[in-house]
């Protein structure tokens, strides 16, 4: 199958469980980053209790997101795919599903802070709110391209480039936000976990980025 062929074969399967599966796929790990944004806003306000809720959430949806990973793999197995356009798609699953992977440990993080009740300045909550914001603005732009993909190259592209944008701002704010707490005067858990969670995100916002560039090769690869 031509490199032509390839987005012929998936404009086909717009409609078909394959694409579906890839839809949903990408709305899971959508839901884990909204997941984590809400847990963030409940400790920010120190409601814990609702903070765990959100964070058992973030759980189901990851592992919602890693079941159709799975099927996804089955889907992709078959049919006539040629073996390199077969292993593209599946890298790009791979790497999509690692966005949710990430958000969960970071999601780890924040209930040792919830359950431990760890005072944490409301300065920080704030910078990791608006880190959150920003990491779903991001897997939703991810999302989008992803619906857009063997449908309007134009619209995948512009996508890709919201992600990249995002991923750099998310960058930004990690930096700032890790110096902070570094010359923060917190206790040392906490600060430990605190970085915990940074990392873990802006290692998601990195998978993010990673997956939109694979689409932006597989659509230019393709014109």
């Amino acid at each position: 199958m031509s490199e032509t062929g390839f987005s012929t074969w998936f404009v086909k399967r717009r409609g078909s469980m394959t694409a579906k599966h890839i839809l949903d796929h990408a709305t899971k790990v959508l839901d884990t980053s909204i997941d984590l944004d809400k847990a963030i806003s409940w400790l920010q306000e120190s409601r814990n209790e609702n903070a765990l809720a959100a964070i058992k959430a973030l759980y189901l949806d990851e592992k919602a997101a890693s079941s159709i990973e799975v099927i996804l793999f089955e889907d992709l197995s078959k049919g006539e795919l040629e073996p390199k356009q077969r292993e593209a798609l599946m890298r790009l699953v791979l790497r999509i599903d690692d966005i949710s992977q990430n958000t969960k440990q970071a999601g780890l993080n924040l209930e040792l802070i919830a359950q431990s009740k760890k005072r944490v300045p409301k300065e920080f909550w704030s910078m990791y709110k608006d880190l959150s914001k920003r990491f779903v603005a991001q897997t939703g732009a991810l999302r989008s391209a992803i619906e857009a993909f063997g449908h309007s190259d134009d619209d995948v592209l512009k996508r890709r480039e919201e992600v990249k944008n995002i991923e750099q701002q998310i960058d930004d704010a990690y930096f700032n936000l890790r110096k902070k707490l570094i010359l923060s005067s917190s206790g040392p858990l906490a600060l430990l976990v605190l970085m915990d969670v940074l990392t873990w995100v802006e290692s998601a916002s990195d998978r993010a980025k990673d997956a939109a560039d694979m689409l932006y090769i597989l659509v230019m690869a393709n014109r």
